[in-house]
């Protein structure tokens, strides 16, 4: 893991997104917000009309985390292997290079 991501899962922790049931474990790249959901009594989904509090951050990869999990331990669950790169290697993968100069003649996209 790198001295970014160690010093992420120090201050913030780990969590899970509900897009992936739990199979990953993040490293939360921020802390934690809580806020109250006040419910929707007029919903078509049970879950919906209940008020409950809930808590999210953005995990170092980008994904959503909505639940506070421990480190992943006995590889179950696994962590995530973006999470655990330096914040340079996480930028690189998410920045396009482009080439800064027009193609020379006889160039074949």
């Amino acid at each position: 893991m790198s001295p970014d991501a160690e010093h992420d899962a120090s201050l913030y922790g780990h969590g899970v997104s509900d897009h992936e049931d739990g199979v990953l474990v993040h490293i939360a790249a921020g802390p934690w917000t809580v806020r109250h959901w006040a419910g929707n009594p007029n919903s078509l989904w049970p879950e919906d009309r209940l008020s409950y509090w809930m808590a999210s951050v953005w995990a170092r990869c980008g994904r959503g985390l909505t639940w506070k999990s421990g480190p992943p331990a006995d590889g179950r669950p696994r962590p995530c292997g973006i999470c655990r790169l330096s914040s340079a290697d996480i930028t690189a993968r998410h920045t396009r290079l482009r080439p800064t100069t027009a193609p020379g003649p006889g160039h074949t996209a």
